[in-house]
Parts: C-alpha cells; sequence; structure tokens
C-alpha cells in the first residue's frame, strides 16, 4: 500500500514538472520538434551514463542486497520471538486472575478462621474461672483494690454464664459451681464489710462520714448484691436505715440540748414591748427594766450586727457547746437556731447525696430512704423549734430565723436536695405566725398607749418609743428586702400608722401649738435619719414620713413668722383673696394698714431673722434638719414680701407715698444669705 501510494505521489510530481517544462517551452517559442530531440537525445545520455554507474557500483548494491536479506531474516525471527512472548503475557495475565481469585478466596478463609477463633477465645476467656480471681475472692480483704477488681471480673462471668446456660452451652456446666461458690463467698464478705461500717456508726465520738466514704468508695458492692441476692441487699439498705436514724436522733437530740445552755439569760418577755416605759421603776423584771445592768445581749428594737448572720455568717462553722461553755459564750436565738439548721442542711444534703448514689436509687425512692433515715430526726427538730419559740418574744430574733430558713432552702436547692422542702414548710409554719404575734403585741402596745403615763415628754426632743420604732422598721425593712414579703409590709405600714398616730397623742400634751410641732418635726426627722441611715430612702415607708415631714415642716414655718410678721402674713392673705374675687371695696378698706405694716416691717425684720435663726437652733436636736428648716422659713419671708410688694405696687395703694420707703426686696435675700452657715 505504501509504494503504490509512493508511485503515485512521484507520477503527480512528474506530470507537475512537465506542464511547467510545456509551459516555458511554449512561451520562449523554441521550435518543439528540435527541442524534443534535444530532450531525447539527453535522456539517452542520462540512460548510458546511469546504466555505467549501475555496473560500477554492482558489487556494493549486491552486498546491500544481501545485508538487506540477512536484516529481514533477523526481523522475522525477531518477530516470531515477540509473539511468542505476547503469547506467554496472556498466559501469564490468566494466571494471575486466577492466583488473585484464589487470594481473596484464602482471605476470606482467614477472616472467618480469626472470627472464629477471637469468638472463642472471647468466650473461653469469659467462661474460665482464674485463678487470680480465686485467689482474690477468697483470700484478699474486701477493703483491698484488688477484690474490687476481681469482682467485676467475677459479676461479668456470673452474668455471661447465666446467659450461655440459656443458649445451652454444655461448657457452663463445667464452671457453673465454682461461680457459685465464689459468688456466695463474694456476697458473705461484701455483707461482714457493710455491716461493719454501718455497725461502726454506732459508737460514741465516731465521725460517721467516715464510714460513708469508705462506703461510697465501694459502692459496687451493693450492685452487685442487688444483682445476685436482693435478700442481703434488703438487710444492708434495712440495718443502715435503722442505724443511721438513731445516729442522727441521738446527735441532734443531744446537740439540742447543749445549745439551749448556751443561750442569752436576758431575753425579752411579753412586758418589753415598742411602747413599754423605759424605766428601772417597774416591778418586774423586763429587759428595759434592767437594760443597763444587762451584759452580752441582742437589742430587742435594733439589728445591729445581726444581719451577718444572713449574710457572712450563714455557712459560718457549726457552735461547739463545749468551747462555748469553756469560754463562757452565751449566743441570740438566731445564732443557735443558725447552728443547729445548718447541721442538719449539711448532714441532710450529705444524707440524701449518699442515699442517691449508694442505693442507686431514683428521685422517689432516694426521697422514701431518706424520709425514713432522717424522718425522726426532722420530728425532734420540729418539736424543739416549737418548744423554742412558742415563749420567744424577740421579733428581730423571729424574723432572722424565717429568712435563715428561705435561705438554706436555696442552699439545698444549689446542691440539688429537694427532700427539705417539707420540713422548710414546717418550721415555716411554726416561726411565721410566733412573729405575727409578737409583731402584733408591739403595733397593739401603741395602739393602747396610754399617753398621760409616758415619761420623756417634758421636751420637744424625739421619744423613746419612736426611737425603738425607727429601729424596728428599719430593721425589718432590711431584713426583708432579699425575700420580700407582702404580708410583712403590711404590717410594717399598720404600725407607721399607729406610730404617728401616737406621736400626734404625745404632741397634744404641749400646750404650745409650736411646740407640737417641733415635737412632732424631731420625731419624724429622727425616723427619717434611721432609716436613710439604714439605706432605706426609697421605701414606701421613708416616702410617707417625709411627706408627713415635709407638711409639718410648712405648719411650723407658719407658727414661726407669725410673731414677727403675722400682720403682713393676714394682709398679703386677704388682699390675694379681694383680688381674686374683684372685690375692690375690701381692698380699699384695706388701705388704711400698708403704712403701719411698711414702718413696722422697716423697724424690726433684722432683729426678727436673728430672732427666728436662734429658735430655730434652741429648738432641733438635727443640726441638718434646723438649718433646713431656717433656710425653709427665710424663704418663706422673701415669698411673703415680693407678694406684699406686688400687692402694694397695684390699685388702691400704688398712690400712697409710703411706697417709697419699702426697702429693696435684694437688700433682704443679702441679709437672708448670712443665715445659711449657721448650722
Amino acid at each position: 500500500m505504501n509504494d503504490s501510494k509512493l508511485e503515485t505521489e512521484m507520477s503527480e510530481v512528474d506530470n507537475t514538472l512537465a506542464e511547467d517544462l510545456v509551459k516555458e517551452v511554449l512561451q520562449s517559442g523554441v521550435d518543439l520538434r528540435s527541442y524534443s530531440k534535444e530532450v531525447e537525445k539527453s535522456l539517452t545520455d542520462i540512460e548510458n551514463a546511469s546504466v555505467n554507474d549501475y555496473i560500477v557500483q554492482s558489487e556494493a548494491i549486491a552486498e546491500l542486497h544481501k545485508e538487506i536479506t540477512s536484516s529481514d531474516q533477523i526481523l522475522e525471527r525477531l518477530e516470531g520471538m515477540l509473539c511468542s512472548f505476547q503469547a506467554d503475557l496472556g498466559n501469564i495475565c490468566q494466571e494471575i486472575l486466577s492466583l488473585q481469585e484464589l487470594s481473596v478466596s484464602l482471605n476470606q478463609r482467614l477472616k472467618n478462621k480469626q472470627t472464629i477463633r477471637s469468638n472463642l477465645s472471647q468466650f473461653v476467656d469469659d467462661m474460665i474461672v482464674s485463678e487470680a480471681v480465686i485467689s482474690h475472692i477468697v483470700d484478699t480483704p474486701v477493703s483491698e483494690k484488688e477484690f474490687l477488681e476481681q469482682l467485676y471480673v467475677l459479676d461479668h462471668k456470673i452474668c455471661f454464664v447465666k446467659e450461655q446456660s440459656f443458649r445451652e452451652a454444655k461448657s457452663c456446666s463445667d464452671v457453673l459451681q465454682i461461680l457459685n461458690n465464689l459468688k456466695i463467698k463474694a456476697i458473705t464478705k461484701i455483707r461482714e464489710y457493710c455491716l461493719k461500717k454501718i455497725h461502726s456508726c454506732r459508737k460514741a465520738m465516731t465521725n460517721y462520714q467516715i464510714p460513708q466514704n469508705a462506703l461510697l468508695k465501694n459502692k459496687f458492692f451493693y450492685q452487685f448484691l442487688m444483682t445476685h441476692d436482693r435478700e442481703v441487699a434488703r438487710e444492708i439498705q434495712t440495718e443502715y436505715i435503722e442505724t443511721m436514724s438513731k445516729v442522727y436522733f441521738s446527735y441532734f437530740k443531744e446537740y439540742l440540748h447543749r445549745l439551749s445552755r448556751l443561750q442569752f439569760d436576758d431575753v425579752p418577755d411579753k412586758h418589753d414591748l415598742m411602747a413599754s416605759e423605759d424605766t428601772g421603776a417597774k416591778s418586774h423584771s423586763s429587759l428595759f427594766a434592767s437594760k443597763y445592768t444587762l451584759k452580752n445581749r441582742s437589742t430587742v428594737f435594733s439589728i445591729g450586727d445581726r444581719e451577718t448572720i444572713l449574710t457572712t455568717d450563714l455557712e459560718a462553722p457549726l457552735i461547739v457547746p463545749h468551747v462555748a461553755n469553756k469560754n463562757v459564750t452565751k449566743y441570740s436565738l438566731e445564732s443557735l437556731f443558725r447552728s443547729h439548721e445548718f447541721a442538719l442542711v449539711d448532714n441532710a444534703c450529705r444524707e440524701y447525696l449518699f442515699i442517691s448514689e449508694f442505693f442507686m436509687a431514683t428521685q422517689s425512692t432516694a426521697q422514701e430512704l431518706f424520709t425514713l433515715v432522717l424522718g425522726k430526726t426532722f420530728s425532734l427538730m420540729t418539736k424543739h423549734i416549737e418548744d423554742q419559740f412558742v415563749s420567744s418574744y424577740d421579733s428581730i430574733g423571729l424574723f432572722v430565723c424565717l429568712h435563715i430558713i428561705y435561705r438554706y432552702r436555696l442552699l439545698a436547692k444549689k446542691r440539688t436536695v429537694p427532700t427539705l422542702e417539707t420540713y422548710w414548710e414546717s418550721i415555716v409554719k411554726i416561726i411565721w405566725p410566733r412573729f405575727e404575734y409578737v409583731f402584733t403585741l408591739h403595733l397593739m402596745s401603741i395602739k393602747q398607749c396610754d399617753t398621760s403615763k409616758l415619761t420623756n415628754i417634758e421636751t420637744t426632743r424625739p421619744h423613746y418609743i419612736t426611737r425603738r420604732y425607727a429601729e424596728f422598721s428599719a430593721s425589718v425593712m432590711i431584713i426583708n428586702d432579699t425575700f420580700p414579703d407582702e404580708r410583712v409590709s403590711n404590717l410594717l405600714g399598720a404600725l407607721q400608722n399607729e406610730v404617728e398616730n401616737l406621736i400626734l397623742k404625745m404632741a397634744s400634751l404641749f400646750k404650745d401649738p409650736k411646740e407640737q410641732l417641733i415635737f412632732i418635726i424631731n420625731n419624724y426627722d429622727m425616723i427619717l435619719g434611721v432609716l436613710i441611715e439604714r439605706k432605706k430612702e426609697d421605701s414606701k415607708e421613708s416616702e410617707n414620713i417625709k411627706q408627713q415631714l415635709n407638711k409639718r415642716i410648712q405648719d411650723f414655718v407658719e407658727e414661726l413668722l407669725c410673731p414677727h410678721f403675722g400682720a403682713m402674713i393676714a394682709f398679703v392673705k386677704d388682699c390675694e383673696s379681694y383680688i381674686d374675687r374683684n372685690d375692690s371695696e375690701a381692698l380699699q378698706r384695706q388701705e388704711t394698714k400698708v403704712t403701719d405694716l411698711i414702718k413696722s416691717f422697716n423697724s424690726g425684720w433684722r432683729k426678727a431673722l436673728e430672732d427666728i435663726s436662734r429658735e430655730v437652733m434652741h429648738c432641733f436636736t438635727n443640726f441638718k434638719n434646723g438649718n433646713n428648716i431656717q433656710q425653709s422659713a427665710l424663704t418663706q419671708i422673701i415669698q411673703y414680701y415680693h407678694r406684699f410688694s406686688k400687692i402694694v405696687s397695684q390699685n388702691p395703694f400704688k398712690n400712697n407715698p409710703i411706697r417709697s420707703e419699702l426697702i429693696n426686696i435684694h437688700q433682704l435675700m443679702v441679709e437672708v444669705k448670712k443665715y445659711k452657715t449657721n448650722f
């Protein structure tokens, strides 16, 4: 095919050359016949020359032909070898495919054998009982780590053999008896260990948390018993409940007894009410009758440092009775209450968590077991608190105890112990009615107070009852802030109303209206001062007192100005009334007073300012309050004088020549400013 293609291409080239020569000859005008002869002659010469060349090169050509023939033979042999090699490669490929199939088959068989071996090996390992398991279960003490490790192994083997026995595995019969013997041995040793730890809690002066921690460390023991011998597990649980119930009951019974001997001897009684007489001449031995000789007692109406029990000392260490006795230390009601309630919270929370973890109990089951353990103790505590508080008249102490409960309730929730709610509710039901009752006694003592029998009303200074109320209400509000109770706010509101009424009754004993106002203002100011000092300025009670105080100050200012500027003030009020009614005749009748009023004011206003300043300084114990009242009075003078000046500048007074003698209001203001620094 290649030779034919070559000949075709050579023919096309020759034709192309011939055509070109013909064109060239035609264009040159040469005779074709002569040109043809020349060409033929040239061709003949060329042919003869070629023949001669072939003759000369004949030997080389023969040698070339021989070499080509030899090469062709070599290539033929090489082609045979390649064909043979190709055939061999085909056979090798078939062999590789066969080997691959065989390898896959062998690999699958190997995997199957390995799986069978692994399962069988695991089965054998799970089935056989090693010497280590037997020796540790039989000889190693229960408290050792190795015993617990082998107990896990034994538990697994027992469960495995039981499972295989349902599948009728014949090998189970070989180890079943050994496993049963080991199980019985393990249960016996675990039972003895657990009962020993539980019984150790019964010994006096024993820290029962140590046995509990030991049991928790080996909590798998109880799980093993529950799995393999529920009767023994129930025995352990019952023994624990009975033992710990007695332990907690005796501990708290003794602790409460010892704490009760540490309470202050001088506690408030039924005579120590807010309106009780503050004198030592009374026949009964109340706190107020002997308050100057008492030592180490909390105040009845002031919180003092008792608030720390609700903050920094809420989780302080417990009171240790024998240490307190040695140091001859006494405590208040709320301090003792905090100590035994914190002891209860701490132990109860720990007990609940122990029961939940060791006995693997759900919340409802843990609640039942917890009640069985601590039920008697709760009853003991409730009865003790009821007996202790039924005769208490320490209203601040009662309220602090109530809020101790509120805070310990939150503490129990933070420790995820919900089982104390019923106990808290029972304690609140004991304390709240008593607090409300004592609070009502204070309120009724104020309401029924006979002011004619009270002492210390000879002066206009704040009365001691007002001081008691201020301290008491501030203390209650401080405590009530964290857990606000509407019932407490209502009681405080009712008490404030009665105290305000009592202040008015005591003020009525003064004959001079000005002294009445001074007494009322001093008492209101003292109440407000105490509330602000306790940071209760924004309370409802403070706002109410502020309103009452400001109203009384305004009334007092009017009374204070009346002796000095009463005629001018009356003139201003009357004339403004006539102007509002357009009563020109009435205004005309007032014209005769203008001359006397101006002359009187001009002659005495400086002395009047001095007298007013001196009187305010003398009447009010609180300098700040006195300064405010003085400024109020002086401001009121300027306002009245300004109104007076405005009136006399109108008809029918504006043509009165006396108007020229009016002092300039700025002169009055400059003089007034001199009294700003008196307080």
